[in-house]
């Protein structure tokens, strides 16, 4: 199978069990992805962190 279909029956899956393809997210480094992964966990875990957001650092 070509990586773009493997690419896209992945997408095509998640988007079946719910998750939402963010078109913003597509081709962006590494970098990005993680510190969008962050906000989300920051964002959903507010009171546990106490309002102390996870630091930047993902080496």
């Amino acid at each position: 199978m070509a990586e773009d279909k493997f690419e896209q029956a992945i997408i095509d899956k998640l988007k079946s069990e719910g998750w939402e393809y963010l078109t913003d997210y597509s081709g962006v480094t590494v970098d990005r992805l993680y510190d969008h992964w962050r906000d989300i966990l920051n964002a959903n875990n507010r009171k546990r962190l106490e309002n102390t957001p996870l630091g930047g650092n993902h080496e």
